[in-house]
């Protein structure tokens, strides 16, 4: 409907008109800004897709993600360059998961160790819920067991009962199945998978939720592995933080909450899989860029920009990140490739992401690097804010 008052005063009308613009205008830069509040900064692979489309834009040349997947299906050099994300690699549970005997107690035995808390704790396993405790549960419980067979085998010794040397072989017997107790929580727990395969979201450059608490959380239960490891006997004051489920249970949560293993491994598959292919089409199309005698063209300060605007400003710093935690956590993954409670195909997923991806990710965003710097020292341009 046309505002009768228009017809008689155009300027105000289109005065109007403008404010309403405005008022629209603003409003909808207000509702980005709340989506963005909402779901945080863009993954990884927005900007790599914001990346070559501005490349490809200033070259003239198919550089999108789109392109490049399309060329890399009918080259077979680019299709097996790529590497896997950790959720394609994890295995199943039937090859990871350690079975662990239980203690084989007869009726006379069994009746000859009432007078040692042992007797009520051997009970408590053979119940419903005993048989079907979770690893961290099991871990715990094994703790609790271990500790009662000493302080039993030492009540029994000072009465001279002969049951005392069995009670030794039954602590031998769980002193070594510990370890194979302890790489079942690692292995088979739902939040320990989580966080080893499913990583939901890449890693940010910064205001990654509970990361560094993972750290933590991951070193507490490899220590947990030393607790009991190549003892004769049992410590009566173990640690009470590696005998207490409740902070087992808390330490599994945050690696489920930040799944930071699992990110880093997806971050660094997406970077190297975007690049690796981005590298051999980008080299040829920045060498077509004329700079006679060193000087700058405005093509070439324009490619400088967006490498600067997107890769040295959004990009690096979630390499950065990820880089930080790769070396705060590589001591971790080390001493699990030498653990031999943990099953062979666990460490080699482990070391697929930890060492042979992460040196292929590396590679790749050198050469990446290395590609504008011959670039940039051609055209007598320095990677600075435009």
């Amino acid at each position: 409907m046309i505002d009768s008052k228009c017809l008689y005063d155009a300027n105000r009308c289109a005065a109007n008109v403008m404010v309403g613009k405005t008022i629209r205008l603003v409003s909808v830069v207000m509702a980005v800004s709340l989506l963005q509040g909402c779901f945080g900064a863009p993954s990884i692979d927005d900007t790599m897709d914001e990346y070559t489309a501005r490349l490809s834009r200033v070259l003239d040349k198919p550089l999108t993600y789109e392109a490049l997947s399309q060329e890399a299906s009918t080259n077979s050099t680019l299709a097996t360059s790529n590497i896997a994300l950790p959720s394609h690699t994890y295995p199943t549970l039937a090859e990871l998961g350690n079975n662990v005997t239980p203690l084989n107690i007869n009726i006379r035995e069994f009746y000859a160790i009432q007078d040692c808390e042992l007797g009520r704790i051997v009970a408590e396993r053979n119940t419903a819920l005993g048989k079907t405790q979770l690893p961290s549960q099991r871990l715990q419980y094994e703790h609790r067991l271990l500790n009662v067979l000493a302080n039993c085998e030492a009540r029994l010794q000072a009465a001279d009962n002969p049951i005392a040397s069995t009670v030794a072989e039954w602590r031998k017997q769980k002193q070594v199945q510990y370890q194979s107790v302890w790489a079942n929580v690692v292995q088979t727990s739902t939040e320990m998978k989580l966080g080893l395969s499913m990583a939901g979201s890449p890693l940010q450059a910064s205001e990654n939720k509970d990361a560094k608490a993972t750290v933590n959380a991951l070193n507490f239960i490899n220590g947990l592995a030393e607790t009991l490891k190549q003892k004769n006997v049992v410590d009566i004051n173990v640690e009470a933080s590696a005998n207490n489920n409740g902070e087992l249970e808390q330490q599994l949560q945050i690696i489920a909450s930040s799944r930071l293993p699992a990110k880093l491994w997806q971050t660094q598959a997406i970077l190297h899989n975007r690049l690796v292919s981005l590298n051999q089409v980008l080299a040829p199309a920045l060498n077509s860029v004329q700079c006679k005698n060193g000087v700058t063209s405005d093509k070439a300060t324009i490619l400088r920009n967006v490498f600067y605007l997107y890769f040295i400003e959004e990009i690096q710093p979630i390499a950065s990140t990820l880089n930080s935690y790769h070396y705060q956590l590589q001591p971790l993954w080390k001493q699990w490739a030498g653990n031999t409670a943990l099953s062979a195909p666990f460490k080699a997923h482990i070391r697929t992401h930890a060492i042979d991806n992460f040196v292929q990710y590396s590679a790749t965003m050198k050469a990446h690097v290395s590609l504008w710097q011959d670039f940039l020292g051609r055209c007598n341009l320095s990677p600075t804010a435009p």
